[in-house]
């Protein structure tokens, strides 16, 4: 193993430098690895570093099963709000959050070509401000920038309008360079010398963003999002380890931990050289539930990664809409009896889950969603 030393004066709570000197003592000094362990002087190595080893082997398994998309779909309706208040502070603050909810199964046809259309992410939400009114919330995710976004978006947009009969605010989310950050695009038509359609929509191009802005920020959201970000910091494998750390310690739970942590392995990707080197890093013993029952892998091993990652997904995911329709219940209706909490989390039944989402748009009591 390549012998690592870290500078004089560095900070011993940074995670790449206190991981080699731990992989070095590991090496040198196995008598004193095991006392050392248990000493507080570098608590942040016990975080979410794990999720890097077993992470990175099942990442292709991971995506196949969840696909691309879907993975998009499901960390910004999972992650509405926070999405929303990190990137557009001026919106949040005239959407009713606790009254969100998914708008699925969108699908418009062209005839007679057939062709089908599915908005990415559409939410439907009351407005804070002014007369009742509810709207809905388009997002769109491209992973890169093409000459007809702009139209598409429009779109989307009029189809939504005309369908549902509600406001729109549209918004596109950029994988790739070339938006300039955080902007407002437009779709226009000219006729006979005139402006006869300008549509504006937010763009969100997150590779144009710094990472250190939102690396800084108390959100787990804006710590995974950064794996997207340009940054100063050249070490991608510090970068990576900083980024599992603050998800391991995060207080979220298993659907959540997966989805946020699956975009900083996708994303900040290492090189062969820069895996290796992880490897050498992370040789010493990670499985002892005495030095690491914190982070990602505490996590993970409960979600399912020992008893099969597909059953692992799927009972995380399930909770996570569990957890949603329990938490809009409580904002809608307040605070409830243990008993009635205790049903909604024992449906078993996905479709009757989804009918119950449903029934909280509407519903005006508690009665009205038909737990009784």
């Amino acid at each position: 193993m390549v012998a690592f030393a870290c500078k004089a004066g560095a900070n011993t709570l940074d995670p790449l430098c206190a991981l080699k000197k731990q992989s070095c003592l590991l090496r040198d000094h196995p008598e004193r690895a095991s006392a050392s362990a248990s000493k507080p002087q570098c608590p942040k190595l016990r975080m979410g570093i794990m999720s890097v080893v077993r992470g990175r082997e099942k990442r292709l398994r991971f995506g196949a099963i969840m696909g691309h998309d879907q993975i998009w779909k499901d960390v910004i309706w999972t992650f509405f709000e926070p999405f929303i208040r990190l990137f557009l502070p001026q919106v949040a603050g005239h959407l009713d959050f606790s009254t969100a909810q998914l708008v699925e199964g969108e699908v418009f046809t062209d005839v007679p070509e057939g062709r089908r259309r599915e908005p990415d992410v559409v939410v439907q939400v009351n407005r804070t401000d002014g007369e009742p009114e509810i709207i809905l919330v388009h997002i769109e995710v491209q992973s890169e920038r093409r000459e007809d976004v702009p139209y598409r978006m429009w779109e989307y947009y009029s189809l939504l309008r005309l369908r549902k009969k509600l406001r729109v605010y549209p918004i596109v989310v950029f994988l790739a360079p070339g938006t300039g950050g955080l902007v407002s695009e437009s779709y226009g038509e000219e006729m006979f010398g005139k402006r006869i359609l300008d549509f504006v929509y937010e763009a969100i191009g997150l590779p144009d963003l710094s990472a250190e802005a939102y690396t800084e920020r108390d959100e787990p959201l804006a710590v995974s999002l950064s794996a997207l970000m340009h940054s100063a910091e050249g070490n991608r494998i510090k970068r990576k380890l900083q980024a599992m750390q603050r998800l391991g310690s995060a207080n979220l739970d298993d659907a959540r931990t997966w989805l946020l942590a699956y975009v900083v392995d996708k994303y900040l990707v290492l090189t062969e050289e820069e895996n290796e080197e992880m490897n050498q890093l992370m040789s010493f013993d990670l499985e002892s539930p005495e030095r690491f029952k914190i982070g990602l892998m505490n996590s993970w091993e409960k979600a399912g990664w020992d008893r099969g990652i597909e059953q692992g997904i799927e009972r995380g995911i399930e909770r996570g809409k569990h957890d949603l329709i329990v938490r809009q219940i409580r904002r809608k209706f307040g605070e409830q009896p243990t008993q009635l909490i205790d049903q909604v989390m024992a449906i078993d039944d996905d479709s009757r889950l989804d009918d119950l989402a449903e029934r909280l748009i509407t519903a005006a009591t508690i009665d009205d969603l038909g737990l009784a």
